[in-house]
């Protein structure tokens, strides 16, 4: 073998390992991506369950309801906690929304999330009042979105969710009835 055998030699190896360590590249590239999409989806779970705990407190539980529902009268102090509520779930809603936007977060989840939007956030009169009134200090593309989930459902107006809650256990307990 000759010399000029042995340099073309060297230059498919040369090539065969530059081809190699582009797929390890995009291997770990992809391998990276579903990591930081588990670790957004995470911080996100964690997130609303801090923030459904915060709320779940009797201290709270009552405030937020009267405050979403528009139903009574808060005093100063109530409206200032039913206001820093509020601005925790726009901002855990605005930083889910990003993270879709920027693809830490799948279609699926966030369909989740969009559901949640629409019947236990915009569908409030108390929230939607509140979101009128901060509005401003988000982001151009959230407040189109929250405006869109806003727009396109019509507020709850007669029914509660402890309402509905309650004779979905009226239905319930009744097939059960019937099934015996």
């Amino acid at each position: 073998m000759t010399l000029s055998d042995w340099a073309n030699i060297g230059q498919v190896v040369a090539a065969l390992a530059v081809v190699a360590s582009l797929l390890f590249v995009a291997l770990q590239v992809r391998q990276n991506t579903k990591s930081n999409q588990a670790t957004a989806l995470q911080l996100n779970a964690d997130y609303w369950l801090n923030y459904i705990t915060t709320i779940a407190d009797p201290n709270f539980s009552k405030v937020y309801a009267m405050g979403a529902s528009g139903r009574g009268k808060l005093d100063q102090q109530q409206f200032v906690q039913f206001f820093m509520l509020c601005r925790a779930t726009f901002m855990g809603c605005e930083n889910q929304h990003h993270q879709y936007r920027a693809g830490f977060l799948d279609r699926e989840a966030y369909a989740g999330y969009e559901t949640t939007i629409k019947e236990q956030i915009a569908a409030f009169p108390g929230i939607r009042a509140m979101w009128q009134l901060v509005r401003h200090s988000y982001s151009k593309d959230f407040v189109a979105f929250m405006d869109e989930k806003i727009s396109a459902l019509p507020a709850h107006e007669s029914q509660s969710a402890f309402e509905k809650w309650q004779a979905l256990v009226e239905n319930q307990s009744r097939k059960m009835e019937r099934a015996e």
